[in-house]
């Protein structure tokens, strides 16, 4: 095997690694022995293999299997697209140090040196992009939450950037390669260039309608909130107008001097009754600690939802919460897919309950659910956030999912789960700063 072939063997594991690093770098991956070993014999054998016969083409394969794979082990959309900008900026990578060493190593006949600086360069620009590109990426991820749909758009435009530039990489002249690569990095950049300001007006119009719908989801929540106040007040209204029926229930039993009859009567009816929308009513009057006027919406409404199933909602917030770090949006998503699991379970059993606390700790608020849940479920902590999961059979369990992805956006934001039957109990915790 001569030197040149030993080169090319190394140039080629080493730019592949490049572009496995670069995917599970950006994204955060970590990958088992097993799946490495899945990655060698189907990724990278394969691709090797078909580099013999169709050249650089054969990296299409490679980029979609990876693609595949890191799509399967995340079910992240947009992480197709930072597979695909992982090939672009090494193809830029590849090119610029083609050109820096033959322009400082033209004259130099010495193909080892050549190559080592060529192999050095080209780790260090990948190394560059690849730290500046996550910090972008991170950056949007945290700021904005998109649809699904931009995700979409955004793998097309990075799909049809990767088939132009191999496009250009096929035809390239192998007799005058040095300005065949010039004018290869001049076409990648004009590509990339073309593609960042596809991309910008993209998430230009994603943010507005993102803001938009934030706008009118605080609407609501102002509403639901206003709405809950009248129906507060028209529950005073309505108990000012039966207390004189109740006096006279109990004035039955006194002058009959039935105290049996009025004990049992005043325990098992009026105050039973009267517990229940004192519960509510001290939880909403708690809700003056919340200054969320957005959260304050949703927590009034669910609420009211928990009293319409007649499942008592205890809330406490000793001290002011004025801010949470996070969109109100995406919070306000988090917080109700927390809720809504937390009553429907209290719903199927007797005596089920939901309890709320909001907890300022040093630089950080704890949000603290706790329901009390069927026990003959058997529920495990791994289990409930996979996609599709439920206890109540298929297509539900899709909530817990999102939480988890949308909390995996978020990185001042830590999500704990306890299962301590009878109690179910999940545990938020958002920092500051």
């Amino acid at each position: 095997m001569d030197g040149l072939t030993i080169e090319f063997i190394l140039l080629f594991i080493i730019q592949y690694i490049m572009l496995l690093f670069f995917s599970t770098y950006v994204l955060d991956l970590s990958w088992s022995k097993k799946q490495l070993l899945t990655i060698l014999l189907i990724i990278f054998l394969p691709t090797f293999i078909l580099f013999q016969f169709f050249d650089a083409i054969s990296i299409l394969y490679y980029l979609a299997i990876l693609a595949i794979m890191i799509y399967r082990k995340t079910r992240v959309v947009i992480h197709i697209f930072h597979v695909f900008m992982a090939l672009i900026f090494l193809v830029i990578s590849d090119n610029i140090s083609s050109i820096v060493i033959f322009y400082l190593l033209g004259g130099i006949n010495n193909e080892q040196l050549t190559f080592f600086s060529f192999t050095i360069l080209f780790i260090l620009l990948g190394l560059l992009f690849a730290f500046c590109y996550k910090r972008i990426a991170k950056y949007l991820i945290n700021r904005w939450v998109f649809h699904h749909y931009v995700s979409y758009i955004l793998v097309f435009l990075s799909v049809i950037t990767v088939v132009f530039m191999y496009i250009n990489i096929m035809n390239i002249d192998h007799e005058n390669f040095n300005e065949s690569v010039q004018n290869n990095l001049a076409m990648f950049l004009i590509y990339l260039a073309l593609l960042t300001i596809s991309i910008f007006v993209i998430v230009f119009l994603a943010i507005k309608q993102f803001k938009m719908e934030q706008r009118e989801q605080e609407i609501n929540n102002f509403e639901s909130y206003v709405a809950s106040l009248e129906q507060i007040n028209q529950d005073m209204r309505k108990f000012k107008h039966d207390y004189v029926n109740i006096l006279s229930s109990l004035r039955t039993f006194i002058d009959d001097k039935n105290y049996e009859g009025l004990h049992t009567y005043f325990y098992d009816h009026i105050l039973e009754t009267n517990h229940q929308e004192q519960l509510n009513q001290q939880a909403m009057m708690v809700l003056n600690n919340l200054k969320i006027n957005s959260l304050k919406g949703l927590l009034t409404t669910k609420i009211l939802q928990a009293q319409s199933h007649h499942v008592p909602f205890h809330i406490e917030i000793v001290e002011e919460i004025n801010d949470i770090p996070v969109d109100p949006i995406i919070l306000n998503r988090m917080v109700g897919i927390v809720l809504d699991n937390a009553i429907e379970a209290a719903r199927e059993i007797e005596n089920g309950q939901v309890r709320v606390a909001f907890i300022q700790i040093n630089e950080a608020i704890l949000l603290v659910v706790t329901n009390k849940f069927d026990e003959s479920t058997n529920i495990k902590v791994h289990e409930i956030y996979q996609e599709g999961f439920s206890t109540k059979g298929e297509s539900r369990g899709i909530g817990l999912a999102n939480l988890r992805q949308m909390k995996n956006k978020l990185q001042n934001v830590s999500l704990n789960t306890k299962i301590s039957p009878p109690y179910f109990i999940q545990e938020m915790e958002f920092k500051k700063g």
